[in-house]
């Protein structure tokens, strides 16, 4: 079985997927580390190249489909391209973890200049735009089976999911 978290960033993908893939006793894998793996680069090195991005990203997403018993984290953008959300939808279960601006503002104010995407942004405008992206992104998520709060998951709930 493949199941994908999916959703923004600092959202609790690779928390509960690597927390649900012990449970399950499934491995774990990240599309952001098996991009850095196949292109030999870091994850913010690849981002400044977009054409290098979506290639990687593709790739990526071609080497996860062919896994089994494994839990996914997908990168932010990776759901959003192409028909990538309804592959995922027809390869596995796929759960979206959101999160309000708020919790999101919060999370990534220790982490701003380690993602890549924000760190060359003036801080005033940062709300703005991520409140941008959550509206460009979040028709593609919202296409998961599963739709929880990151604050109000809980495992009860993902194994009731999963096993269904």
């Amino acid at each position: 079985m493949l199941i994908f978290f999916v959703g923004y960033v600092e959202t609790g993908k690779k928390k509960w997927g690597q927390k649900l893939a012990k449970e399950l006793n499934h491995d774990f894998v990240d599309t952001r580390i098996i991009m850095e793996e196949i292109s030999g680069l870091e994850y913010g090195q690849i981002l400044n190249d977009k054409n290098l991005y979506i290639q990687l990203e593709q790739e990526a997403l071609e080497y996860v489909l062919k896994l089994e018993n494994t839990v996914v984290a997908t990168s932010e953008l990776l759901p959003c391209r192409y028909d990538n959300m309804d592959r995922l939808n027809e390869a596995g279960k796929t759960i979206f973890l959101r999160a309000g601006l708020g919790c999101i503002m919060m999370r990534i104010s220790k982490l701003k200049n380690d993602i890549p995407l924000l760190k060359d942004i003036y801080p005033d405008v940062v709300p703005d735009f991520i409140s941008m992206e959550l509206n460009n992104r979040n028709p593609f998520y919202k296409k998961a089976q599963y739709n929880k709060l990151s604050r109000e998951i809980k495992m009860k709930g993902l194994l009731e999911f999963v096993n269904s």
